[in-house]
Protein backbone atom coordinates (compact mmCIF):
# COMPACT_ATOMS: atom_id res chain seq x y z
CA UNK A 1 0.00 0.00 0.00
CA UNK A 2 1.27 3.15 -0.97
CA UNK A 3 1.28 6.48 1.25
CA UNK A 4 -1.68 8.10 0.68
CA UNK A 5 -2.61 12.13 1.95
CA UNK A 6 -4.11 11.93 5.47
CA UNK A 7 -4.05 8.36 5.86
CA UNK A 8 -6.46 7.52 9.18
CA UNK A 9 -4.59 5.75 12.26
CA UNK A 10 -6.06 2.06 10.36
CA UNK A 11 -4.14 2.71 7.10
CA UNK A 12 -1.35 4.01 8.80
CA UNK A 13 -0.90 0.50 11.13
CA UNK A 14 -1.44 -1.05 8.29
CA UNK A 15 0.97 0.58 6.13
CA UNK A 16 3.59 0.20 9.52
CA UNK A 17 2.77 -3.24 10.04
CA UNK A 18 2.67 -5.46 7.04
CA UNK A 19 4.07 -2.81 4.24
CA UNK A 20 7.04 -1.15 5.97
CA UNK A 21 7.92 -4.28 7.90
CA UNK A 22 7.43 -6.40 5.16
CA UNK A 23 10.10 -4.21 3.10
CA UNK A 24 12.33 -4.77 5.74
CA UNK A 25 12.10 -8.54 6.04
CA UNK A 26 12.50 -8.73 1.69
CA UNK A 27 15.86 -5.61 2.07
CA UNK A 28 17.63 -6.43 5.02
CA UNK A 29 17.07 -10.39 6.27
CA UNK A 30 18.77 -11.54 3.52
CA UNK A 31 21.83 -9.38 4.09
CA UNK A 32 22.04 -11.18 7.44
CA UNK A 33 23.23 -14.19 5.50
CA UNK A 34 22.13 -16.43 8.99
CA UNK A 35 23.51 -19.55 7.53
CA UNK A 36 26.76 -17.98 7.01
CA UNK A 37 29.29 -17.47 9.85
CA UNK A 38 30.40 -13.74 8.68
CA UNK A 39 28.98 -11.29 6.19
CA UNK A 40 26.55 -8.56 6.59
CA UNK A 41 27.97 -6.53 9.06
CA UNK A 42 28.19 -3.47 7.00
CA UNK A 43 24.93 -3.78 4.98
CA UNK A 44 22.76 -4.80 7.41
CA UNK A 45 23.76 -1.65 9.91
CA UNK A 46 23.29 0.76 6.76
CA UNK A 47 19.69 -0.49 5.75
CA UNK A 48 18.78 -0.34 9.28
CA UNK A 49 20.00 3.08 10.22
CA UNK A 50 18.35 4.19 7.00
CA UNK A 51 15.00 3.16 7.98
CA UNK A 52 15.56 4.28 11.09
CA UNK A 53 15.91 7.70 9.10
CA UNK A 54 12.65 6.96 7.78
CA UNK A 55 10.90 6.24 11.45
CA UNK A 56 12.01 9.30 12.99
CA UNK A 57 10.82 11.55 10.03
CA UNK A 58 7.13 10.29 10.69
CA UNK A 59 7.73 10.17 14.42
CA UNK A 60 8.61 13.88 14.75
CA UNK A 61 7.21 15.18 11.94
CA UNK A 62 7.48 18.04 9.11
CA UNK A 63 7.35 21.61 10.01
CA UNK A 64 7.48 23.46 6.98
CA UNK A 65 11.30 23.89 6.79
CA UNK A 66 13.29 23.82 3.65
CA UNK A 67 16.92 24.25 2.71
CA UNK A 68 18.69 27.12 0.84
CA UNK A 69 17.14 25.30 -2.53
CA UNK A 70 13.82 24.90 -1.10
CA UNK A 71 13.87 21.51 -0.53
CA UNK A 72 11.57 20.08 2.50
CA UNK A 73 13.83 18.85 5.07
CA UNK A 74 11.64 15.82 6.18
CA UNK A 75 14.34 13.83 8.01
CA UNK A 76 17.27 14.90 10.38
CA UNK A 77 19.85 13.19 12.61
CA UNK A 78 18.05 13.94 15.43
CA UNK A 79 14.92 13.12 14.47
CA UNK A 80 15.94 9.56 14.47
CA UNK A 81 17.84 9.83 17.31
CA UNK A 82 14.80 10.71 19.09
CA UNK A 83 12.89 7.63 17.45
CA UNK A 84 16.00 5.27 18.85
CA UNK A 85 15.96 6.78 22.11
CA UNK A 86 12.25 7.18 22.45
CA UNK A 87 10.99 3.86 20.67
CA UNK A 88 13.80 1.45 20.33
CA UNK A 89 14.85 2.17 24.09
CA UNK A 90 11.60 0.57 24.56
CA UNK A 91 12.86 -2.88 23.22
CA UNK A 92 16.24 -2.67 24.92
CA UNK A 93 16.88 0.55 27.43
CA UNK A 94 20.59 1.02 26.13
CA UNK A 95 19.42 2.40 22.70
CA UNK A 96 18.16 5.10 24.83
CA UNK A 97 21.48 5.30 26.71
CA UNK A 98 23.68 4.90 23.91
CA UNK A 99 21.75 5.14 21.17
CA UNK A 100 23.50 8.55 19.97
CA UNK A 101 26.68 6.39 19.47
CA UNK A 102 25.09 3.70 17.77
CA UNK A 103 23.67 6.46 14.85
CA UNK A 104 27.13 8.45 14.90
CA UNK A 105 29.14 5.76 14.34
CA UNK A 106 27.59 3.32 11.90
CA UNK A 107 24.78 5.62 10.12
CA UNK A 108 27.34 8.54 9.56
CA UNK A 109 30.38 6.43 9.15
CA UNK A 110 29.11 3.31 7.04
CA UNK A 111 26.89 5.29 5.07
CA UNK A 112 29.09 7.84 3.82
CA UNK A 113 32.51 6.51 4.36
CA UNK A 114 32.28 2.54 4.02
CA UNK A 115 32.91 1.74 7.48
CA UNK A 116 31.54 2.41 10.82
CA UNK A 117 33.69 5.74 12.42
CA UNK A 118 35.78 5.30 15.84
CA UNK A 119 35.63 7.84 18.36
CA UNK A 120 38.34 9.77 20.74
CA UNK A 121 36.75 11.55 23.23
CA UNK A 122 38.11 15.00 23.99
CA UNK A 123 38.37 15.00 28.10
CA UNK A 124 39.29 11.47 28.84
CA UNK A 125 41.37 10.84 24.93
CA UNK A 126 39.76 7.08 25.68
CA UNK A 127 38.91 5.38 22.25
CA UNK A 128 35.63 3.77 21.38
CA UNK A 129 35.79 1.31 18.38
CA UNK A 130 33.36 -0.70 16.48
CA UNK A 131 32.56 -4.16 16.82
CA UNK A 132 29.78 -6.08 14.44
CA UNK A 133 29.10 -9.74 15.29
CA UNK A 134 26.04 -11.86 14.43
CA UNK A 135 24.97 -13.45 17.49
CA UNK A 136 22.34 -13.17 20.76
CA UNK A 137 22.50 -10.29 22.97
CA UNK A 138 25.01 -11.56 25.11
CA UNK A 139 27.50 -13.38 23.28
CA UNK A 140 31.26 -14.95 24.00
CA UNK A 141 33.65 -14.23 21.45
CA UNK A 142 37.02 -15.26 21.22
CA UNK A 143 38.70 -12.08 20.26
CA UNK A 144 36.21 -9.96 23.38
CA UNK A 145 34.98 -12.50 25.61
CA UNK A 146 31.89 -11.92 26.59
CA UNK A 147 30.15 -9.32 24.84
CA UNK A 148 26.50 -7.55 25.19
CA UNK A 149 24.45 -5.69 21.94
CA UNK A 150 24.93 -2.19 22.67
CA UNK A 151 26.86 -2.07 25.81
CA UNK A 152 29.90 -0.41 25.52
CA UNK A 153 32.96 -2.94 26.85
CA UNK A 154 36.33 -1.47 27.89
CA UNK A 155 39.05 -3.11 26.98
CA UNK A 156 41.85 -1.59 28.95
CA UNK A 157 42.45 1.78 30.46
CA UNK A 158 41.77 3.80 27.53
CA UNK A 159 40.04 1.52 24.45
CA UNK A 160 36.45 0.60 24.53
CA UNK A 161 34.39 -1.51 21.86
CA UNK A 162 30.78 -0.39 21.07
CA UNK A 163 29.47 -4.20 19.92
CA UNK A 164 26.50 -4.41 17.93
CA UNK A 165 24.81 -7.75 17.54
CA UNK A 166 23.61 -7.20 13.22
CA UNK A 167 20.65 -9.94 13.86
CA UNK A 168 19.16 -8.15 17.16
CA UNK A 169 19.65 -4.80 15.46
CA UNK A 170 17.12 -6.19 12.64
CA UNK A 171 15.21 -8.04 15.54
CA UNK A 172 14.78 -4.61 17.24
CA UNK A 173 13.87 -2.80 14.50
CA UNK A 174 10.99 -5.08 13.50
CA UNK A 175 9.70 -4.96 17.32
CA UNK A 176 10.28 -1.07 17.53
CA UNK A 177 7.82 -0.52 14.32
CA UNK A 178 5.26 -2.42 16.41
CA UNK A 179 5.69 -0.40 19.73
CA UNK A 180 5.44 2.90 17.05
CA UNK A 181 2.19 1.65 16.06
CA UNK A 182 1.03 1.05 19.60
CA UNK A 183 2.35 4.68 20.32
CA UNK A 184 0.43 6.28 17.75
CA UNK A 185 -3.07 4.26 18.71
CA UNK A 186 -2.35 5.77 21.80
CA UNK A 187 -1.49 9.94 21.47
CA UNK A 188 -2.78 11.74 18.52
CA UNK A 189 -0.12 14.03 18.25
CA UNK A 190 2.08 11.20 17.22
CA UNK A 191 -0.62 10.64 14.35
CA UNK A 192 -0.63 14.45 13.10
CA UNK A 193 3.20 13.71 13.49
CA UNK A 194 3.09 10.94 10.88
CA UNK A 195 0.50 12.61 8.22
CA UNK A 196 2.54 15.98 8.47
CA UNK A 197 5.54 14.04 6.97
CA UNK A 198 3.74 11.58 4.45
CA UNK A 199 1.50 13.92 3.24
CA UNK A 200 4.92 16.28 2.90
CA UNK A 201 6.43 12.87 1.55
CA UNK A 202 3.75 12.25 -1.23
CA UNK A 203 4.65 16.18 -3.19
CA UNK A 204 6.08 16.25 -6.39
CA UNK A 205 9.82 17.63 -5.61
CA UNK A 206 10.64 20.63 -8.43
CA UNK A 207 13.93 19.82 -9.91
CA UNK A 208 16.05 21.22 -12.76
CA UNK A 209 16.86 17.68 -14.14
CA UNK A 210 15.60 16.47 -16.91
CA UNK A 211 14.63 13.33 -18.37
CA UNK A 212 13.46 14.02 -21.81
Amino acid sequence: MPLEKDMDISKICDYLGYDLKKSIVNDVKPVIQPEQTEGGYFGVTRLVLCYIDYLGALYEGYHGETDRKGRKVLAKSKYAMNFIKNVLGKIDPLYEKYGDLLYEMYRHGAVHLYQPKTFANIQTKETLNWVTYKGSRIAYTKDYGEIQHMQPKKMDNAQWILPVSIICLYDDLIASIDHFIKMLKADNNLVKNWKSTANALIEFEETNLRWD
